[in-house]
């Protein structure tokens, strides 16, 4: 028997090929039923209200598509099955219709519309409610870290650059910077959103149709904030994807980021944090060890996040500028797995954060070693010491030099040090070294906007609370559409239905 022969055996010789089925129908199948299936039945809904409004269909045939409707909906779906004797859920439930209530006003529900435009726009339906609740978990982190910052605006500790203590700043002053971070992701996040909610109903299959339809209207049952104006664009535009993967791309690499800070200041050397007991993990053999294993799981999920938000936009390129499978139930599970995985780590760090213990001391005495203050040191020799600052520079680098060579820490340095080193040109007291070595000093005095001063810092803080409030109505806002839409949807429905 030849291979082709063995094949034909195997698959069968009509469609759908044994191997089509368990390869892509079945498992597409699943993903329509997992995510799509409500969404579906919504849309109809619209779409049967839509066509009545418009005079194509009588009240009654209206009446009694929307009656089969409503019975579908009522069914638990979660456990259905794939047949091979329809393609896929779009002909399974349109079939069910059918068999509920006839098949020609079944058949009627299908003027104007197309599985193009009803899957993008379930597509778009389901990516919606993702985002929304990847925006709560943004929110929850945000406010959470605002919070702990509040309450460490004096605590002091050093800053890094390219991994080495660099000069001192605060505890607030660093959480500030990775909020404002995440308030960036949040908008981002909102932008992905709007590119996302935009209905593409009445495109048909790419060109409309001639029905005099209403895709306003649509657009307006379900929630939408608008059109995919143009149709062949409706059925083409995969920006929606590739807005979304972008935002949550970086969103994962600013999370990673902070994540290893967090998992450094946990070590030992650091000494910075204490996780609460819930988050860390003792070792099976080493008793002693409390090993940060909830943020250690927290980075590989930001890397699975970043990659699969990164495999959504590789499977569309080089794609057709058209209708494809490419972008369709094969790909939008790994946008949802992405923000699933967002949620993860998002959740995770909040509630690190929000239990773990602060080591203030053990900050307050790095940020007082190693010269980090040496910047405020070559300052004080151009404001008091009447040097040019790349004077002082070379001068406080060959101090700093001299005293690590000498093996002295930087409360051994004093002004003859300084004057034997400058040559006798810059005049400085231990008043003045004092002061300028001083981590608490070098903080306050920085208070130009956006520095770690406190009162500047508790100026941001407001500011940043202002910003998570007016985020998180904007959150609100978009769910109470959501809901009043839906409710419109029932109103419109019930209309029809019951008079």
């Amino acid at each position: 028997m030849s291979i082709r022969e063995k094949i034909v055996m195997q698959d069968g010789a009509v469609f759908p090929a044994k191997a089509f089925a368990d390869a892509v129908l079945e498992p597409v199948f699943d993903t329509q039923r997992d995510y799509y299936y409500q969404h579906f039945l919504e849309i109809s809904l619209a779409h049967a209200v839509m066509l009545h409004e418009q005079g194509i269909l009588e009240r009654e045939e209206t009446r009694i598509i929307l009656r089969g409707l409503l019975e579908i909906r009522e069914i638990d779906f979660s456990n259905a099955k794939y047949n091979p004797a329809y393609e896929d859920m779009f002909f399974t439930l349109e079939k069910d219709l059918e068999r509920r209530i006839g098949a020609i006003p079944a058949g009627r529900l299908h003027i104007a519309r197309s599985r193009n435009d009803v899957g993008i726009c379930q597509y778009r339906m389901a990516l919606r409610l993702q985002l929304l609740a990847a925006l709560c978990a943004v929110r929850r982190l945000t406010e959470t870290l605002i919070e702990v910052a509040g309450e460490h605006v004096e605590t002091v500790m050093p800053a890094y650059t390219h991994t080495q203590p660099a000069q001192p700043t605060t505890f607030a002053h660093y959480l500030l910077a990775f909020c404002d971070s995440l308030i960036r992701g949040w908008e981002r996040l909102f932008g992905a959103y709007g590119s996302v909610n935009r209905s593409t109903l009445g495109a048909a299959a790419i060109t409309t149709t001639g029905f005099p339809i209403n895709r306003e209207r649509m657009s307006e049952l379900l929630g939408f904030d608008g059109l995919v104006e143009n149709s062949y664009d409706a059925i083409a535009c995969v920006e929606y994807i590739t807005h979304t993967a972008s935002a949550l791309t970086e969103l994962g690499v600013s999370l990673s980021r902070f994540l290893k800070d967090t998992l450094d200041f946990c070590t030992r050397e650091y000494g910075y944090f204490r996780l609460a007991d819930p988050y860390v993990q003792i070792s099976s053999i080493m008793p002693q060890k409390r090993n940060p294993s909830s943020l250690e799981h927290a980075r590989p999920i930001t890397s699975a996040l970043i990659g699969q938000a990164q495999t959504a936009v590789m499977m569309l390129h080089n794609t057709p500028f058209g209708d494809m499978v490419d972008s369709e139930e094969q790909l939008q599970p790994h946008l949802y797995a992405s923000i699933e995985n967002l949620m993860r780590v998002l959740t995770l760090l909040t509630n690190n954060y929000a239990t773990m213990e602060v080591n203030k001391d053990i900050m307050r005495k790095r940020a007082g070693e190693g010269f980090i203050t040496a910047t405020e040191l070559a300052d004080t020799l151009v404001r008091d010491g009447g040097l040019s600052f790349r004077e002082s520079h070379r001068i406080t680098a060959a101090i700093v030099r001299t005293m690590y060579e000498k093996g002295l820490t930087q409360s051994e340095l004093t002004p003859d040090i300084i004057r034997e080193i400058a040559g006798g040109g810059a005049e400085v007291n231990r008043a003045m070294i004092e002061t300028a070595l001083n981590p608490a000093h070098f903080i306050s005095i920085r208070g130009i906007t956006g520095g770690p001063a406190p009162d500047e810092v508790r100026r941001m803080l407001t500011d940043r609370q202002s910003s998570c409030a007016a985020l998180a109505l904007h959150i609100d806002e978009l769910r109470k559409h959501l809901a009043d839409a839906h409710q419109l949807l029932e109103v419109s429905v019930q209309r029809i239905t019951e008079t």
